[in-house]
C-alpha cells in the first residue's frame, strides 16, 4: 500500500530536534498542542465537574450508541445558530477519540473510493485514508509561500483527471500548518466538491481554538463536523 511515503512531517522535525538537543542546543517544543505540557492550569470548576460525576454510578455504566441525546441536540443547536444546511441529534454520532472517528470513517467507504487529502496533513487521515484504499494517498497541495493556503486549481485538476475520487478532507483551521482559510477559499473547495459531486469530509477540531493578547496559551477546543457551506 505504500506505507513508505506515509510520511508526518511533525514526526520528522522532531528527529532533527532530539539531534540539537543532544548537542545542547535549547529547543522549544510545540509540535503537540498539549496546553497542560504548556503550564496552563485546568480551571477548578472543570475539575469539579469531573469530580462529581466521578462519583455518579451512571458514569460507570453504558450510554447509548449514537451518544447521549441531550448532547447532540445541544451541538446541533450550536451549530444551526451558524446558519447553513440545519442539522438535527440524530446527524450527530459520538466516538472514543477522533482517531475511532478517523478510522470509521474512512472504513465505511469502499476500497475504490478515494478521499483526497492535503499535502502536508494529519497522518492519521492520510494513513487510514490509504489502508482503506491499499494504495497511496491521493493528495492537493497547500502553498507554503501563499499563507499553506489549497491550491484550488492543483485540486481541481487532481479531481478532474482522478475518477476514482468520492471526497475532499478539508481541515480548517489545518493540521500540521495552523492555516486558518478565508470564507472565499472554503467556498471555492465547495464549488469544486459541488461540480464532482463530492461529499467534504470536515475536520474542524480546532475551530474554537483561542489565543488571547493577555494570555498567549491560553487554549479552548472543541471538534464537530459541520456541514458544507450554503
Amino acid at each position: 500500500m505504500g506505507a513508505g511515503k506515509l510520511n508526518y512531517e511533525i514526526r520528522n522535525i522532531i528527529r532533527v530536534a532530539e539531534k540539537l538537543q543532544q548537542l545542547g542546543v535549547k529547543v522549544n517544543l510545540e509540535n503537540i498542542g498539549d496546553p497542560v505540557a504548556k503550564g496552563e492550569k485546568i480551571p477548578a470548576w472543570m475539575k469539579r465537574i469531573v469530580a462529581d460525576l466521578a462519583m455518579q454510578d451512571c458514569s460507570y455504566g453504558y450510554c447509548p450508541t449514537q451518544g447521549i441525546l441531550a448532547t447532540r441536540e445541544f451541538l446541533a443547536n450550536q451549530n444551526n445558530r451558524n446558519g447553513g444546511v440545519p442539522i438535527t441529534a440524530n446527524d450527530i454520532i459520538f466516538f472514543n477519540g477522533l482517531g475511532e472517528a478517523i478510522t470509521k470513517v474512512y472504513g465505511f467507504l469502499r476500497s475504490t473510493a478515494r478521499v483526497i487529502t492535503p499535502s502536508p496533513t494529519y497522518t492519521t487521515h492520510s494513513a487510514s485514508e490509504a489502508a482503506h484504499a491499499g494504495q497511496p494517498p491521493v493528495t492537493y497541495p497547500l502553498d507554503p509561500h501563499n499563507h499553506w493556503y489549497p491550491d484550488i486549481q492543483k485540486l481541481h485538476r487532481r479531481v478532474k483527471y482522478n475518477p476514482s475520487v468520492a471526497g475532499i478532507l478539508l481541515i480548517n483551521p489545518d493540521n500540521p500548518t495552523g492555516a486558518v482559510y478565508p470564507e472565499d477559499l472554503l467556498r471555492d473547495i465547495v464549488a469544486v466538491a459541488r461540480e464532482f459531486d463530492l461529499f467534504i469530509i470536515a475536520d474542524e477540531i480546532y475551530q474554537n481554538l483561542v489565543f488571547t493578547t493577555r494570555r498567549p496559551n491560553r487554549w479552548l477546543m472543541s471538534s464537530a463536523m459541520s456541514p458544507a457551506l450554503p
